[in-house]
């Protein structure tokens, strides 16, 4: 269909039409303004030379009247024997002088002009036509000269009736004027068309910004063509489609945002209640006793960490969305950040008596340094290691490996905890999944470390995934790449 087709494309097949159209038109045209003028032709319409063939049977008229016609008694009979609808003339005497007709104009002047234009036919101009005049002279029975008559004409048509030029003359004027007339009525047909084409796409583009500006996304865009205007209607659908994504997503976010300050406002009155239950039942006793007294603060401390953990999850939400996303390449000794990295998970483990396992290893044993953004990576390792020292019992054990290659450096976390479930496995990656609620309630975690660890590495063009152990327990592997 030609308004699928490019607007180019468009343009010149629509100005070929025009004139291939109006050719054909002006043909067919002309062929019926022919048909009708030969209709017409002696019945309504004298031919432009009609008149001009009257003249021979005039001029034999004259000479066989001879010189009676110089009478102005043969008026009347002259003037039937004379078209004076188309002919003037005029009777004269040997001098040029008039003596009667219809002709009033001097034709000529004297004698001698008067033999000089004998048999001869004048030509003057009247407006856009030419008057033609014919000298016939009047012989006397010696062959003198005695007179002349002269006949006026013009070449042009002629009316048999004055009313018929009312109709027959406009009929004509658009027959000669047709392939202008023909011209102008397809340029506005194609035009209009042409107009329809773009003025469709067009306006649904209108109705789809004012929807955007009213925040309204729920509209589809119904025109598919291979043109400049299909184009810039599919890119217009997939900015609303992205721009739905996008608000979808942020309210998502919010969403989940708001839900995770409710889950973690609620697991905090836990801690708080207990705290306060605790504090309040040591200030009533009026006694001391050093084992309660231990014990009940032991309690507040469990539950003061607790709370802590629960407020640094509200920050880590707070600024969820403010991860730095810009990389600082520096070279890192992998041995010596991985042996201060151990003695911090240590001391973090220790109540718990978690053994941990560091191996450092390399493709090239030579290479121990590797180019990467060393905040990201302790960050990504530090919330991969906490979440397993939240989840693996009581001297139990974590390992962390460390692999390196020309292009990327591999890190295995593994525990000895109970591993993941399936639908850990689906999740564990998502922002604000809790997995296990009744660990995650006692843990403080409100789902966001894994998921800040899968943004970090692949803002480091990395990727990191989850699986269990055969021998059971959980493992995390992720991988950055070397700069």
């Amino acid at each position: 269909m030609l308004e699928k087709k490019p607007l180019k494309t468009q343009f010149i097949i629509s100005f070929i039409l025009i004139i291939v159209l109006s050719l054909i038109a002006t043909t067919v045209t002309y062929f019926v303004g022919t048909s009708i003028y030969g209709i017409l032709e002696y019945k309504k319409l004298y031919p432009a030379n009609y008149y001009e063939g009257k003249i021979p049977h005039i001029e034999n008229y004259l000479r066989k009247k001879g010189i009676v016609i110089l009478n102005s008694e043969e008026k009347q009979s002259l003037n039937k024997a004379i078209p004076v609808q188309g002919i003037e003339y005029q009777v004269m005497d040997e001098n040029g002088n008039k003596i009667y007709g219809t002709d009033n104009e001097k034709i000529i002047n004297n004698r001698e002009e008067l033999y000089e234009k004998i048999n001869t036919k004048i030509n003057t101009n009247i407006g856009i036509n030419k008057k033609y005049t014919k000298i016939i002279p009047i012989l006397d029975s010696e062959g003198k000269i005695r007179g002349a008559v002269s006949l006026s004409y013009m070449l042009k048509n002629y009316y048999v009736n004055t009313e018929d030029k009312i109709w027959i003359t406009p009929l004509f004027v658009v027959i000669i004027f047709s392939p202008f007339i023909y011209i102008t009525i397809f340029a506005l047909l194609f035009s209009k068309k042409f107009e329809k084409n773009i003025g469709k796409p067009v306006n649904m583009l209108i109705q789809a910004s004012k929807n955007v500006k009213n925040k309204d996304l729920d509209f589809n865009i119904d025109y598919n063509a291979d043109n400049e205007i299909g184009r810039l209607c599919g890119a217009f659908s997939e900015m609303k489609s992205e721009l739905k994504k996008s608000l979808i997503s942020q309210w998502k976010i919010e969403q989940e945002r708001h839900e995770m300050v409710e889950a973690l406002a609620h697991d905090l009155k836990t801690p708080i209640s207990i705290i306060k239950g605790y504090t309040e039942s040591l200030l009533e006793d009026n006694y001391i006793d050093k084992q309660k007294l231990i014990r009940y603060l032991n309690v507040i401390k469990e539950n003061t960490n607790k709370g802590s953990r629960l407020i640094k999850e509200m920050l880590y939400a707070a600024e969820l969305e403010d991860i730095d996303t810009e990389l600082c390449i520096n070279s890192v000794d992998i041995d010596s950040f991985m042996s201060i990295k151990k003695e911090s998970y240590e001391m973090i483990g220790k109540e718990k008596r978690i053994t941990f396992i560091v191996n450092v290893s390399c493709e090239y044993n030579y290479k121990r340094s590797c180019s990467l953004d060393i905040s990201k990576l302790e960050r990504i390792l530090d919330n991969i290691v906490l979440n397993s020292i939240h989840y693996t019992p009581e001297y139990g054990e974590i390992a962390i490996n460390a692999y390196i290659n020309d292009k990327s450096i591999k890190f295995t976390v593994k525990d000895t905890g109970k591993g993941f479930s399936s639908k850990d496995l689906s999740n564990i990656f998502n922002k604000f999944y809790r997995g296990d609620q009744s660990r995650s309630s006692k843990n403080g975690n409100a789902g966001l470390g894994l998921y800040i660890a899968r943004k970090l590495a692949e803002l480091h063009e990395g990727s990191i995934k989850a699986f269990n152990l055969e021998q059971g327990g959980a493992c995390i592997e992720f991988i950055l790449r070397l700069f």
